[in-house]
């Protein structure tokens, strides 16, 4: 009877062990999936807001072409309505712009759905000669096609001349 308990507790301690270690190899696998799309939604959201301040009055269909892949419903539509004005009033003031991205946090992942804060360094001047640095506060909301993510909206927070 020993030899048989013996075999039953060696059986059922190896059966806990699997299935806890296959349980912990999931739980690893999830966690980084998870941080593997974080990071691509903030390659994509960095990547858009740098796009909305790098421009050149000279090609501003380009910059515009940056943008509108990058986006996604109301936004783009938001973006594509104003663009000519936008492109009008760049054009007149002979601009142009860069943007560099400081610092990028995206929060946890909710499906398809993600928020990513973004801070810029930006510079623009224009034909009056005047170079104007700002560091730039998005809030932008992400959705998640396919294998990309796009921004769905975007809220400047605060702006600081320089």
């Amino acid at each position: 009877m020993g030899v048989i308990a013996l075999i039953v507790a060696l059986a059922f301690t190896t059966t806990i062990a699997v299935r806890e270690w296959r349980r912990a190899d999931r739980t690893q696998s999830q966690f980084a999936d998870e941080l593997t799309q974080r990071h691509n939604a903030g390659v994509d959201a960095d990547a858009l807001a740098v796009a909305l301040y790098t421009f050149d009055y000279r090609d501003l269909g380009a910059a515009q072409k940056r943008i509108q892949m990058l986006a996604t419903g109301g936004f783009a539509e938001r973006e594509a309505s104003q663009s000519a004005a936008v492109q009008t009033q760049l054009r007149n003031a002979k601009a142009v712009g860069t943007a560099a991205v400081e610092e990028t946090n995206v929060s946890e992942i909710d499906g398809d759905h993600a928020t990513a804060f973004v801070v810029l360094q930006t510079t623009a001047s224009s034909n009056g000669g005047k170079k104007v640095a700002n560091v730039v506060y998005l809030h932008l909301d992400l959705r998640r096609i396919g294998a990309l993510w796009k921004v769905d909206d975007v809220q400047n927070l605060a702006a600081q001349s320089s």
